[in-house]
């Protein structure tokens, strides 16, 4: 009868276990000592609690996009079918906790610029990679050394820039040590031979600085601009010549104040111009970089320059040294002025950020303290300054002459030809 009834359509099994599943759903519901209800606002999952020893609590939480399939899983619970989903934190990975670590990051400094280098390395290294999809629980010390090793191998990196890029990995998952996802960080026990990276050769020195020489002609192009009165900015090319005397970045040179001359011989560099958000932040770019920078006689003239150019002219200068109703100078103005000047005395262009290697360089040619260079350039080692800032301003031709000097050359003696023996021939 059953199957006469189901093959002339008399009834629908399908629709018979549609109706033994509300049945039972009903009964689970007047079982079911919890409430059931939707989350409001944005979380508008369904939730409801089950009973589970294990819970300090006695329940636990089940959360599911649809109230259908939380009484799908209060069935299974109640028939002992039910799988629990892994816990959040088992299933984490570096593709999501990424975001997270940036926000966590970005409180813990103030160089935004290192956050676009984080972001720029994130997109270029790991986006979309194989290691950031895995659980953070299953990355083992094996899948890291892999990973770093061929990364290194892959993009042929030296070791700044490996350093740089593993910065992402080990910080969040130092990160996630401390959210108690991970009991410890095995990126820690990763170690890469010195002989795996490509090799870092130190740039050319006349790539790197300006000679003595194109100094003095560039200094000369610029104070011819200045009494000239360049059109806009008519105080960059002072402020130009101040960076060779000081060795400032552009961004301090820009938001110097007279009230940073606290003595008179040092002017205190402690705060810089934001190129991404446009404004003069208390700070620098680390907290080694403030610092007291010596003003050389050169340099108070310059200072003393700006100051009876304003005067005269009637600038409301809001304190700053070079400028002229508070308008500072861009940043981008100087390197403007440098091309300039090195394209009329026909010498390869290096950027302002060469002015500051170019002081470096002359501190350390001159004898000045490797130290004390650093200080003035507000480094916290001296690696960084002897690696980055040391260069040899001297023309060949000078470079020349202090080898000859040097090494002290003697009077080669001249050997006396041998006298031939008595009967000997001479010829052949």
């Amino acid at each position: 009868m059953l199957q006469f009834a189901t093959e002339n359509g008399i009834f629908n099994v399908d629709d018979v276990l549609e109706q033994m599943n509300r049945k039972r759903r009903e009964e689970i519901l007047e079982k079911h000592p919890y409430e059931i209800y939707q989350g409001a606002g944005k979380d508008t999952r369904w939730r409801t609690h089950v009973l589970d020893p294990t819970k300090k609590e006695g329940r636990r939480m089940i959360v599911r996009k649809d109230r259908d399939d939380l009484l799908d899983d209060l069935c299974s619970f109640y028939s002992g079918t039910y799988q629990k989903k892994p816990d959040r934190k088992e299933r984490m990975t570096l593709e999501d906790l990424y975001p997270k670590w940036l926000i966590y990051k970005d409180l813990h400094t103030t160089a935004t610029t290192y956050i676009s280098r984080i972001k720029s390395d994130w997109n270029t290294y790991y986006k979309g990679t194989a290691i950031v999809k895995k659980p953070l629980k299953e990355l083992t010390k094996l899948d890291l050394d892999q990973w770093a090793h061929a990364l290194i191998k892959k993009y042929d990196m030296t070791r700044k820039g490996y350093v740089n890029v593993q910065v992402i990995m080990r910080q969040a998952l130092d990160y996630a040590v401390d959210l108690g996802i991970i009991s410890s960080n095995p990126m820690s026990q990763v170690k890469i031979e010195r002989k795996m990276y490509r090799r870092e050769k130190k740039k050319p020195d006349k790539t790197q600085v300006y000679t003595a020489e194109e100094i003095e002609a560039i200094t000369d192009l610029a104070w011819k601009d200045f009494f000239d009165e360049v059109k806009d900015y008519r105080l960059s090319p002072l402020a130009l010549i101040f960076q060779y005397q000081t060795g400032v970045r552009i961004g301090e040179l820009v938001a110097l104040r007279y009230e940073d001359i606290e003595t008179p011989n040092y002017i205190h560099i402690q705060r810089m111009y934001r190129r991404d958000t446009h404004e003069i932040v208390d700070h620098l770019k680390s907290d080694d970089g403030d610092r007291q920078v010596y003003l050389t006689r050169y340099a108070k003239d310059i200072i003393n320059t700006a100051r009876e150019y304003q005067r005269e002219h009637g600038y409301d200068t809001e304190g700053y040294i070079f400028a002229l109703d508070g308008q500072i100078i861009p940043q981008r103005v100087i390197n403007s002025l440098l091309e300039k000047y090195c394209k009329i005395l026909d010498i390869p262009y290096r950027s302002s950020h060469k002015n500051r290697k170019s002081y470096g360089s002359a501190l350390l040619n001159s004898g000045v303290s490797i130290n004390t260079a650093r200080q003035m350039l507000g480094h916290a080692d001296e690696e960084t300054t002897l690696k980055y800032y040391c260069y040899d301003q001297t023309l060949d031709a000078d470079k020349e002459r202090q080898f000859e000097n040097a090494l002290k050359p003697q009077k080669v003696p001249v050997r006396k030809p041998k006298q031939p023996s008595p009967g000997m021939s001479l010829s052949r």
